[in-house]
Order: structure tokens, then C-alpha cells, then sequence
């Protein structure tokens, strides 16, 4: 700010205050005053508030996973599929175990897999038979889902048959722990009934 700016700046404020005296002069402090206050606390609860953006880089996602039952010989990569639509689990569940859209891994709800069976002998894709043994498992037999920083494990605590068509109960579906449910064909390589394996998170 040059001389003469000053100069006129001080002119004006000096004409002011002998027209409008010190009450305009105290009403101009209370302003600058109450300004900084504001700001400050602005600058505060910026802090102290954390903005949405921040919140949804906390939630978890997970874009693959590993399953392992050790009582039956299973190990093999999970698939996450964003579709209820039948046709879109075809490529992922040739690929190992597929995720149906339900609770993640190790949260509250029930994780829904599903997995292809295939009868004794099959020579097919290396997967076509991932789940064939579910009938094997019993209570208290442990299951491992591993993310890429986590590992989630289960027990299981029953074995269900559904019919073909039939819907899971909605009672094992709401739960206020994390659940896993593994759901495959059977008897294995018949499309009959459906096996289903309730696990507990421990």
C-alpha cells in the first residue's frame, strides 16, 4: 500500500469518526471481534468433525478372500459378485467359492457363500466339486476366511437341507453376530435339494 492510500485512509476514517463519533467506532470493534470468533470456531470444528469423503475411506472393502476347512481338504479363492442375477455367478464360481451380496466377512449378518458339488469321480473344472464335501462337516468343526489383512473364523453349529427353490430362513439370515453360510447343491451334482452350513464367528 503506497503513501498517498494511507494518507486517504486515514482521512476518511479521522471524518468518520467526528461524524459518526465513538459509538460507530466501538460498533466496527465488535464486528472485527466477533469475525475472529467465528472463524476461529470454524477452524475448530473442521477439526473436530470429520467430513463424509473421510468417513466412507473408513469402510471396509473387500475385493477378494480366502476360504479354508482343513476337516475336509477345502482351500480355495472367494469371489465377491455385486448381481443376484443366477448368470453372473457361471464365470465366478469356476473360479472357486462365489459371494452372494450379504454381510461381508467378519460383519454382523450372515456372509452367504455359495459352491459347486460334483458327484465321486468327476473329472471336470478344478472347482466344479469345491463344496461336495459339506456333508462331512460337523458342529464345532472350524472355518477360515482370510481377506488380505484379516482372518475371520467360524464353527459350525448345524447343517441344514433346504428344497430346491426354497428360501433360507429369515431367522438365520438377521443376525447381530458374524455368520456364514455355505450353500451348495445336493445330493452332490444333482440339482434337488440345497446342503446348507450354518458357522458361527468365534
Amino acid at each position: 500500500m503506497d503513501r498517498r492510500t494511507r494518507e486517504n485512509l486515514v482521512y476518511v476514517g479521522e471524518e468518520l469518526m467526528t461524524q459518526l463519533g465513538k459509538p460507530f467506532l466501538f460498533f466496527c470493534l465488535i464486528i472485527m471481534v466477533g469475525g475472529g470468533i467465528v472463524w476461529a470456531f470454524q477452524k475448530v470444528d473442521a477439526y473436530l468433525t470429520p467430513s463424509y469423503a473421510q468417513e466412507e475411506e473408513q469402510k471396509e472393502i473387500i475385493t477378494e478372500a480366502h476360504i479354508t476347512i482343513s476337516k475336509i481338504g477345502l482351500s480355495a479363492p472367494i469371489a465377491f459378485v455385486d448381481s443376484t442375477d443366477p448368470d453372473d455367478f457361471l464365470e465366478p464360481l469356476k473360479k472357486g467359492v462365489a459371494h452372494y451380496p450379504s454381510a461381508l466377512p467378519g460383519q454382523k449378518g450372515a456372509s452367504i457363500m455359495l459352491g459347486h458339488s460334483a458327484p465321486p469321480g468327476w473329472l471336470g473344472n478344478l472347482y466344479d466339486g469345491v463344496f461336495s464335501d459339506l456333508k462331512d462337516l460337523a458342529e464345532g468343526d472350524l472355518v477360515v476366511v482370510s481377506t488380505g489383512t484379516k482372518s475371520y473364523a467360524y464353527k459350525v453349529s448345524s447343517k441344514l437341507f433346504l428344497d430346491r427353490g426354497q428360501d433360507i430362513p429369515e431367522e438365520l439370515t438377521r443376525s447381530n453376530t458374524p455368520r456364514l453360510l455355505l450353500l451348495s447343491c445336493w445330493p452332490p451334482g444333482i440339482n434337488n435339494k440345497r446342503i446348507m452350513i450354518l458357522a458361527e464367528a468365534i
